[in-house]
């Protein structure tokens, strides 16, 4: 089997992304270099195309309007410099590819919540973060049911 392919498998096993559809409003958190730093920029916006599912090269089309000004990225879901996909809102949509937003502007371009599914996302995210916590306090607390073991057994008297 390719090196290669192998290391990108292990790295989609390490990148637990969320599950996002087209449509889905996005945080993208990506590390960008200017000169001699590095900093995280989050991007949000509209996913309007998803290319490859789960694969390696798989790959987003990002949509976001600001002040008038369209801007759509093309940005690789496994790349090194994706530090962390976050779900905002789901949206209604009932296209594969919504390429039909380029046209449209203002009300037009605007899509319908979908609030069930933006409720599933919020509480999936509350039980990571609930698994998270039991996970990091196991071992404190298994510290405390030693000391507490300790002081309830029953102290020998020493005979001199």
């Amino acid at each position: 089997m390719n090196t290669v392919f192998t290391i990108t498998k292990d790295k989609i096993k390490q990148n637990s992304y969320p599950s996002f559809r087209v449509g889905d409003v996005v945080l993208i958190h990506r590390r960008v270099k200017e000169g001699n730093k590095e900093r995280v920029q989050i991007i949000e916006g509209e996913i309007i195309a998803h290319k490859h599912g789960s694969q390696p090269g798989g790959s987003i089309t990002l949509r976001r309007v600001t002040l008038g000004v369209a801007v759509e990225l093309v940005l690789p879901i496994y790349s090194p410099n994706t530090e962390k996909i976050k779900i905002v809102k789901r949206q209604k949509v009932r296209r594969a590819k919504l390429y039909y937003l380029r046209k449209t502007k203002g009300k037009k371009s605007k899509l319908k919540e979908n609030v069930e599914g933006t409720k599933k996302v919020r509480d999936m995210e509350e039980k990571k973060k609930e698994e998270k916590n039991k996970k990091q306090a196991t071992p404190d607390d298994q510290k405390i049911d030693i000391i507490k073991a300790e002081e309830q057994e029953p102290k020998k008297e020493q005979r001199g």
